[in-house]
């Protein structure tokens, strides 16, 4: 078994490197720093899931490298600030070093592929839901990183940096290429050696900031919580850098 986890490593590090040089260099990006953590879709419907994520996140002290991006009206029938329990679970996190951010406003389809009027729109009504919170948020994630140049445009505007899939877009009109990677999506338990090595590698030999993406219900699975657990332990013993 050592020796097949060891064949594995060097053929991982392999495809790390080799993926690596053709990201252009992820950036190093200082306000994130070496390691963040992205939890997308958080809305009440998934409430229970979130609770085990952070409580996997609390264990290893990474509150303050975890951006909780909130849905504000999942899926049109969700309002975050119908839901009691939800809004004071997002205030004990925000309370810990949890960062409150945006991810759309219904999640309905690719809703930021849209034109200015109506990314102003669903963009005003976000920033609203999460005034509740007492919270503006910095960043943004578009569902399924859809986002039309209209849309981009306006949060830009609004001094939004967005958070794409291989590129970061800055208010100042920077854009930078990241790592930015899930690798829990309903992971089956023979892929958590593959999965795990592969994380490892890439986070010691990227020198770039290191995007962890995470989705309530697709991570919350017995591989996917044994490898957020392996690998936040590695990250921590490794340093954040």
């Amino acid at each position: 078994m050592k020796s097949l986890r060891n064949a594995i490593t060097l053929i991982v590090v392999a495809l790390v490197l080799l993926s690596s040089s053709s990201l252009s260099r992820p950036a190093y990006v200082p306000v994130f720093g070496r390691f963040a953590i992205l939890v997308h879709d958080v809305s009440p419907g998934y409430l229970p899931q979130l609770r085990q994520i952070t409580a996997v996140i609390d264990e290893y002290g990474l509150q303050n490298k975890t951006y909780l991006f909130v849905i504000p009206d999942h899926g049109g029938e969700m309002p975050i600030w119908k839901y009691r329990e939800f809004m004071e679970f997002l205030e004990e996190l925000r309370r810990k070093g949890y960062h409150i951010e945006l991810h759309g406003y219904t999640h309905i389809g690719d809703e930021f592929s849209c034109n200015v009027s109506t990314a102003e729109r669903k963009l005003e009504l976000g920033l609203k839901a999460l005034s509740y919170l007492n919270v503006t948020p910095k960043y943004f994630i578009a569902p399924r990183y859809s986002l039309s140049r209209d849309a981009l445009s306006v949060l830009l505007w609004h001094n939004v940096t967005v958070i794409g899939e291989d590129f970061i877009y800055f208010p100042n009109g920077t854009v930078e290429p990241i790592y930015n990677r899930e690798y829990t999506w309903y992971m089956p338990s023979f892929l958590l050696p593959y999965e795990l090595t592969s994380a490892e590698s890439a986070y010691a030999n990227i020198n770039g900031t290191f995007f962890l993406s995470l989705h309530p219900e697709a991570v919350n699975n017995k591989a996917g919580m044994e490898f957020l657990r392996e690998f936040l332990g590695f990250v921590s013993r490794s340093g954040l850098g």
